[in-house]
């Protein structure tokens, strides 16, 4: 009787059809380190350009990596799409991003090439997939942050590109149009 119930349960689910296949999992997942080398090739090369709110709300996920006795760690968090610039994402998008814990002092250069979760605020992102997932990363990792403060970008020290500094969005979107057809 039980496998009567078993092969009907296989039957009107149609898992035996059907094999299901893992998604990779998210400690799993490699962000792209890759740095560009202007901000052209920076929106050249993501294919969403986004104005997001970022919750600090995170999840984390542990990585088989370590790096200078800190254990690497991929973070998930969730960002409201308030406009694109490029590319047609959804309301909601899922980005990864990868840390280190415990957290390193402020001077250390692994905070450069493992950034973590962004913290709480409105942001234009550079997007990039991450293959076989419904997750993006941050393309370039810092180039491709650029914070909003008073409707107008803010460039990173030592990371984003000046020419994206200080921009209104109405003047972002027209250097942005000049390289993204």
């Amino acid at each position: 009787m039980f496998y009567r119930v078993l092969l009907a349960l296989f039957v009107l689910t149609g898992s035996f059809l059907f094999p299901v296949s893992a998604a990779p999992a998210i400690g799993d997942l490699e962000v792209d380190a890759t740095t560009v080398g202007s901000w052209q090739e920076l929106a050249k090369r993501s294919e969403l350009i986004v104005i997001a709110w970022a919750d600090s709300a995170h999840h984390s996920y542990p990585t088989r990596h370590t790096v200078d006795d800190a254990k690497l760690v991929n973070y998930t968090q969730t960002l409201q799409i308030k406009k694109a610039l490029k590319g047609s994402p959804p309301r909601l998008l899922n980005v990864v991003s990868t840390g280190v814990e415990p957290l390193p002092d402020a001077s250390s250069p692994l905070n450069i090439k493992y950034p973590g979760p962004l913290g709480e605020g409105n942001y234009v992102l550079f997007l990039q997939p991450i293959k076989g997932t419904s997750y993006y990363s941050i393309t370039g990792l810092w180039q491709g942050v650029y914070p909003l403060y008073q409707g107008r970008t803010i460039a990173l020290e030592g990371a984003g590109f000046a020419d994206l500094n200080q921009l209104s969005l109405a003047e972002l979107e027209l250097k942005l149009k000049s390289v993204i057809p």
